[in-house]
């Protein structure tokens, strides 16, 4: 078993994360893409009936109330706002809940429902162009907008880096993170990795290949015979390209763990 842990509390700050750069239309059409799911209540419930999720970052939250209590706390995509509110709930004096769609309207409820809105700040926009009130800004960060004590964010997709938010929490970190104290909910992440032998699933992506070539050829031969152009000259590109989809990929679905 391998493992590679990524430790992004203290990843690079030297430019390894990209910025947003290009047309704005097509950055406001890329950021519409991606974020468009979770304006949905439907996914965001799908998130929160996740036990295992939820009691670890439960516990995590509400089991450290002294390292919340009057503290500044940075929810990064803050969705329905659960984690603001256990945030508020933990001693936080500020929080300020960043969230891109429209799930902020339902997460400022969310607020009021549960006693927090004093506390809670719901923000909508995306957190690379959040812009904080002075007053909390701290006077030991090295520029003035090093106001958060913890920034707290749910993050992960499939296999730990699907849905790419990462990256918006970085650029979070370095903006707003105090440089010497600050804290991040998580901090650490680990990813395993083993080499395993299913001979099902081996002999059924053989077949699949094997079907897969077969069709080519009769697609060469009816090509020729229906429209007088032979592609047999593009077999073996082809061959290659379908020996790599079936044979050296991996299904990520096969690859989730149960556990």
């Amino acid at each position: 078993m391998a493992s590679d842990e990524i430790d992004f509390a203290n990843a690079s700050k030297t430019g390894e994360i990209p910025s947003f750069n290009g047309d704005e239309k097509a950055k406001a059409t890329d950021f519409a893409n991606y974020f468009c799911s979770y304006a949905q209540l439907y996914h965001q419930k799908q998130m929160l009936v996740d036990h295992v999720r939820m009691a670890a970052y439960h516990s995590a939250i509400m089991g450290n109330s002294l390292v919340f209590k009057d503290k500044v706390v940075m929810d990064v995509g803050t969705g329905s706002g659960i984690l603001a509110v256990w945030a508020a709930k933990a001693g936080a004096k500020r929080v300020y809940a960043v969230e891109y769609t429209e799930m902020s309207k339902h997460a400022e409820k969310v607020m009021e429902a549960n006693g927090v809105s004093d506390v809670v700040t719901v923000i909508r926009g995306a957190v690379e162009d959040v812009v904080l009130p002075r007053e909390d800004f701290a006077t030991d960060g090295e520029n003035d907008t090093q106001c958060v004590d913890i920034i707290v964010s749910e993050w992960m997709g499939y296999f730990l880096l699907r849905e790419s938010m990462l990256d918006s929490l970085i650029r979070a970190r370095d903006k707003f993170l105090k440089p010497r104290t600050g804290l991040m909910f998580p901090s650490h992440c680990t990813m395993y990795v083993a080499p395993i032998t299913d001979e099902e699933e081996r002999y059924q992506s053989c077949a699949e290949y094997a079907n897969t070539m077969q069709d080519w050829s009769q697609f060469v031969e009816t090509t020729k015979s229906t429209y007088g152009v032979d592609m047999s000259c593009l077999e073996a590109p082809f061959d290659r390209e379908q020996n790599e989809y079936y044979l050296l990929s991996s299904k990520w679905a096969e690859l989730v763990s149960t556990q």
